[in-house]
């Protein structure tokens, strides 16, 4: 009987503080609609190294378009608008050329003004501010 209630309020410490270290998954396109600026990526959020990224993402009611993409040589591009759909708490963008193929993120954190993004093949944090 000990070793059940033990289990159980460990447990629920657990949910409770699980549900604080992520946010509430996307259930909707007005969730992320707007420019956002992606700033940087980590690996990790613990991770002290950083990539500057330096482009913006326009989401709109199903379309995302990245503007402002760096080159080593040149100047900046902007890509061709993708159709994007949130589904199953998740952000599927569609892959340029690859009919019936997406790239996805799960939404780890969003305020009015900050969104971070994990790429979900690899693994990657995206760092986004609200433009």
């Amino acid at each position: 009987m000990k070793k059940t209630k033990l289990l159980l309020s460990l447990s629920l410490l657990f949910g409770l503080s699980s549900t604080a270290l992520f946010a509430a998954p996307l259930t909707s396109n007005k969730d992320i609609i707007g420019s956002w600026f992606l700033e940087y990526t980590k690996k990790s959020p613990e991770d002290a190294e950083t990539k500057l990224m330096g482009m913006t993402w326009v989401l709109d009611n199903s379309q995302v378009t990245q503007k402002d993409i760096p080159q080593v040589r040149g100047n900046p591009y902007n890509a061709p608008a993708v159709d994007y759909v949130v589904e199953d708490g998740t952000l599927k963008i569609s892959i340029l050329g690859r009919a019936g193929k997406f790239d996805v993120y799960s939404l780890v954190e969003k305020t009015d003004t900050a969104m971070v993004l994990k790429d979900n093949k690899y693994g990657t944090y995206m760092y986004f501010t609200k433009k």
